[in-house]
């Protein structure tokens, strides 16, 4: 099948691009829609969004960025600038169930699972070697750090992000927009635009989101 990138100012952009070949896609090429140095290495032709070629928008754009804020951005910015259809990726290694429910957009990296009866909504992403246990649930723009694990039945609210190698216990509910800081142990819900951390996780301080930036907003500290 053939894809766009929208959006490659961030080094993920290699990890999805390494979920792409191994999908046996193409890649027509990226629109770089933020100020950035950054070049994928593989990627030969790369346009600001006034010179998206007319053919790239019969295509499905995919989202190469993990913050929620920031992907739920990319995909107004997208939509703006003509683009219709978005390119759910899940990588060949990853474990999925066949009773598992995945939405448009989502991307899935390498060595990911996810179990029976699971829900991941729309545009969001799950980051290498995470574990997505039966029933949990990841609403839309949800993300996840590598190796997080959300055990069964949790569940991820919209814009919220679960940091690198971070547990979120079974049953436990995290709000939307809130984030979970890396290496945490989660054993109680966590109120929306907040940041908890630690094990047993506690409150640090209220946040917009992931990277200080909602996905109701379009602007934050990083990609």
């Amino acid at each position: 099948m053939d894809c766009v990138l929208y959006g490659v100012g961030s080094p993920f952009v290699e990890t999805v691009m390494d979920s792409l070949r191994r999908l046996e896609w193409a890649v027509r090429g990226g629109v770089q829609n933020v100020k950035s140095d950054y070049r994928p290495a593989q990627l030969d032709l790369i346009v600001s969004p006034d010179g998206i070629p007319a053919e790239w928008l019969e295509l499905p754009a995919v989202l190469p960025l993990v913050t929620p804020g920031h992907r739920a951005s990319l995909e107004r910015d997208a939509r703006a600038n003509g683009f219709t259809a978005f390119a759910t990726v899940i990588d060949p290694t990853a474990k999925v169930s066949s009773t598992a429910t995945i939405g448009e957009g989502t991307v899935v990296t390498m060595a990911a699972t996810i179990s029976a009866a699971a829900t991941l909504g729309r545009g969001a992403c799950l980051n290498t070697g995470s574990i997505v246990g039966h029933h949990a649930s990841l609403a839309d723009y949800a993300a996840t750090g590598p190796g997080a694990i959300l055990c069964g039945y949790a569940s991820l609210d919209r814009g919220a992000f679960v940091g690198a190698g971070a547990i979120v216990n079974p049953k436990v509910a995290i709000g939307a927009n809130a984030v979970v800081a890396s290496g945490s142990v989660v054993r109680r819900d966590v109120p929306e635009h907040t940041l908890v951390a630690g094990n047993p996780a506690v409150e640090i301080r209220e946040t917009a989101g992931c990277n200080d930036v909602s996905v109701e907003g379009h602007e934050g500290s990083s990609a």
